[in-house]
């Protein structure tokens, strides 16, 4: 029923409860509706539809709040916001050959791992007289599953003679998969506490939402002075991590005043909608990689796979790109590792008794203490970057 307090939907028990009520008042008080009755089973399967439809009634009204939707539901949200989902991007690689000197291998031939996974050429490579070449390649289908490991690339897709060997001498890279609930709702939710235009909120918000940003951050001179990091009177000077120059070139240029200076070393023309030229500045942040040593002590309940759930829930909380090639924002810019932090998120894997825990900015200055970032600076850390040592009890 919906009411002040909003939505409550009825449950299985309650439905079977009011049918059984009402079978009663139609047909007397000593009618038996017991579960194991013919009548009792019918109202119970009656009961059953009728939950579901209560089930999606409850969908149906939760699907009116970002919080609450999921699926194309929050596609629609983000779209009415013109925030789209982040899709799932493509993998991209460098392949090398040997072969008969003189050959060309043209663009979309396909090469494979052993695990079938498939690349084709975005270029056409001949071979020199060496019978060497180099081109770039490109996933045949979006998704993290495309990152493979160097030098596994070795088969051809459809074998000839002039080409002797195929590799990836480095590993494959940008693929990942469609933006996932969590995190789409989270940039809709920010996007609507930076309502407005102009507003420090609502260029933060612009540069968080756009394209391939994992961070972003800005500092505003109000004032007719120079401030204390350099910035002139009345500028924006906004420091991101991720995307491409004109992507947070254009950001910039949709939300801040048009009487605002922007401030940075990265300089990129716009053209506005009468087709005049403007040049918007910012600065790319600083990454700052954070390495990990965990010591556990695990109890029987410990998970074959339990030190890949550590890894991934430690990238998760810092950022990072996880094991399988998902990248995660984790840490705002400018945000402390915390230190207390990262033991909620170890225990949060089943199995562990005991943990000891330092982090440094380096393998050598390791410490069980917080690691202090820059306003301008984002803490990231990778699988590489994070040791698990297991002890048994």
């Amino acid at each position: 029923m919906l009411d002040k307090n909003g939505f409550q939907k009825k449950t299985y028990s309650e439905i079977v409860d009011e049918i059984e009520e009402k079978a009663k008042e139609k047909f007397g008080e000593d009618t038996n509706t017991k579960a194991f009755t013919p009548l009792g089973i019918i109202l119970r399967i009656l009961a059953w539809f009728f939950a579901i439809v209560w089930d999606n009634i409850e969908r149906v009204y939760n699907s009116r709040f970002i919080k609450k939707s999921e699926g194309v539901i929050l596609d629609f949200h983000g779209g009415d916001r013109g925030i789209k989902r982040d899709p799932a991007t493509y993998s991209y690689v460098t392949l090398e050959f040997t072969g008969e000197p003189g050959y060309s291998i043209e663009t979309e031939t396909q090469f494979t791992t052993n695990s079938d996974i498939y690349f084709m050429l975005i270029e056409d490579v001949t071979l020199d007289e060496n019978g060497k070449g180099r081109g770039q390649a490109v996933s045949i289908e979006p998704g993290a599953m495309y990152n493979v490991a160097a030098n596994t690339i070795t088969e051809q897709a459809e074998p000839v003679e002039e080409i002797y060997t195929v590799t990836n001498p480095e590993a494959s890279a940008g693929g990942t998969d469609q933006e996932e609930d969590v995190y789409y709702k989270s940039r809709l939710l920010q996007a609507n506490e930076g309502g407005g235009k102009s507003t420090a909120n609502a260029v933060k918000s612009a540069l968080l939402n756009t394209p391939g940003v994992r961070a972003a951050n800005a500092i505003f001179n109000k004032t007719m002075q120079t401030d204390a990091d350099g910035n002139p009177p009345k500028s924006v000077h906004a420091y991101v991590l991720g995307g491409t120059r004109e992507d947070v070139a254009q950001s910039l240029f949709d939300s801040v005043s048009g009487t605002s200076q922007t401030v940075g070393a990265q300089a990129v023309e716009v053209t506005d909608i009468a087709g005049d030229k403007h040049i918007m500045r910012f600065d790319y942040a600083e990454e700052v990689p954070i390495f990990v040593r965990i010591q556990i002590v695990a109890t029987p309940e410990f998970e074959t796979d339990g030190v890949e759930q550590i890894k991934d829930n430690i990238i998760e909380k810092i950022g990072g790109t996880n094991a399988s090639g998902i990248v995660r924002n984790g840490l705002s810019m400018g945000q402390p590792v915390i230190l207390s932090q990262l033991f909620y998120s170890v225990g949060k894997v089943n199995g562990i008794n005991d943990v000891i825990i330092q982090i440094g900015k380096s393998w050598d200055s390791l410490i069980e203490n917080n690691i202090t970032i820059s306003k301008y600076q984002v803490a990231y850390t990778s699988v590489d970057n994070i040791e698990v040592i297991v002890n048994a009890t």
